[in-house]
């Protein structure tokens, strides 16, 4: 690791670390659930949070705790955004690990957030989209490092179980592209419960590789849900709707009905929440 990503992520946990002090002492802490999903549904969210954009500390986790999703995978969630997290949103957990570190904290990860007065840990991990998977490393034609973190969470009240797998493939690569997603469907092809898959895939929908990505045991919740939102995902904070969308929620056979699918358009502040539009699922397992 070079000294500027030292420095950088070094500049990172400073600026997580002065914002952990308004929670702290009751300031800035979200109310919750002012648009919570229906209690027997279960609410998938995937939010691309924004690398290196820490002005907007407030209004990410006000996101989450507004829509109060059982588990949310998260695109571009450096150190800073991992502490911020877990200083604003006590209910919930993060996992996940740096994608250049290989540690929790340390550099931008695919995190997953969970509900911990609701669900338990079971088991976690990362994975390097790469030759070498095991190991920090970068694959293929890439331009960074990418990675797929996965999480099997249980229902403490009735014991039920299903696995969240986020990723965020290549931007620029795309042999990288094509392998990544061998290794993610790969990895949901190992799991016997419910499955959901969230992420920034840099693929539009209706290309090859989204072809790929449905082609098998996956299903599209924009597409098998009884009410769904169309248009862009990504809008690079000019608002556009007109487009494709390239953030995605995936689920297997095991999930037995999407009932919406959403893609969250609105403004905190006067201010977009992200250059990509949060998008969820409200489903049941």
């Amino acid at each position: 690791m070079d000294i500027q990503n030292l420095l950088t992520y070094a500049k990172q946990i400073l600026c997580a670390l002065l914002g952990l002090l308004m929670p702290l002492f009751g300031i800035g802490v979200p109310e919750t659930g002012a648009k919570a999903p229906a209690e027997d549904t279960v609410r998938i969210m995937s939010y691309n949070v924004r690398l290196g954009e820490f002005d907007r500390e407030e209004i990410v986790p006000q996101v989450v705790a507004d829509y109060l999703p059982d588990s949310v995978g998260l695109q571009e969630c450096d150190g800073t955004w991992f502490l911020s997290m877990k200083a604003y949103l006590p209910d919930y957990k993060i996992i996940g690990v740096g994608r250049l570190s290989g540690l929790p904290l340390i550099g931008e990860a695919t995190a997953i957030m969970y509900r911990a007065d609701k669900y338990k840990l079971v088991d976690w991990g990362t994975f390097w989209l790469s030759e070498t998977p095991d190991k920090v490393s970068k694959g293929w034609d890439a331009e960074h490092n990418r990675t797929c973190t996965w999480a099997v969470l249980e229902n403490l009240e009735t014991g039920e179980q299903y696995a969240h797998v986020n990723t965020h493939l290549d931007n620029k690569g795309p042999e990288a592209r094509t392998k990544g997603l061998d290794l993610v469907l790969e990895k949901i092809a190992s799991f016997d419960m419910p499955v959901v898959l969230t992420g920034d895939f840099n693929f539009a929908k209706g290309s090859d590789l989204y072809k790929q990505l449905t082609a098998g045991e996956l299903d599209d919740a924009a597409v098998v849900a009884e009410t769904a939102d169309s248009g862009c995902t990504y809008h690079g904070y000019d608002g556009t709707v007109e487009g494709k969308p390239i953030d995605f929620i995936l689920v297997n056979d095991q999930v037995t009905e999407v009932k919406s699918y959403n893609i969250m358009r609105e403004k905190y502040n006067d201010r977009y929440v992200s250059d990509h539009y949060p998008i969820f699922a409200d489903m049941t397992f």
